[in-house]
């Protein structure tokens, strides 16, 4: 009995590690993503709060990213988070810190209903598993009312893609 429950300790420790190296992996690629991303949209027209130009909405969202990201990592490094607890949910916000500065850097050459759809429809299937008609569904009514709302209601430029 002594070794099984020894043996079980030792395994949720491995598995703790495991766990807090994988967070720090996943936040250092979201760093480096976001910083990228903060890096590529600084050269676009910036504009003000007011009047906002194409560079503001992807810079603070990168920027956002990298701050996101760094909380990540340090949670990882101090903090290895115990077997089953917490871990999953913080892989999930590290892997969608990743899929949103993929979503940034594709928003201009697949345009902005394209990757809206594509967004939504990872999201409600990866990281909140629902089913293939809901997620599609939300996916295309998220896409193309965010779309009408934005850039017909209030002609608000967004990025064309080949659509």
């Amino acid at each position: 009995m002594g070794r099984v429950r020894q043996g079980r300790g030792w395994r949720a420790k491995v598995v703790s590690q495991t766990m807090g190296r994988r967070d720090a992996i996943v936040a250092t690629v979201a760093l480096a993503l976001g910083a990228a991303a903060m890096f590529e949209s600084s050269k676009l027209a910036f504009g003000t709060i007011h009047s906002p130009a194409p560079g503001f909405f992807p810079w603070w969202t990168s920027v956002l990213i990298v701050l996101l990201a760094l909380v990540l990592m340090v949670q990882s490094l101090t903090r290895p988070s115990k077997a089953g607890q917490g871990s999953g949910r913080i892989a999930k916000v590290a892997l969608l810190l990743v899929v949103l500065s993929a979503y940034t850097f594709l928003l201009d050459p697949l345009g902005y209903l394209i990757c809206t759809f594509i967004l939504v429809l990872f999201m409600l299937r990866a990281l909140d598993p629902q089913r293939w008609t809901v997620a599609l569904g939300m996916a295309v009514l998220t896409a193309v009312g965010s779309y009408v709302v934005f850039a017909v209601w209030l002609s608000v430029p967004l990025p064309r893609g080949p659509l």
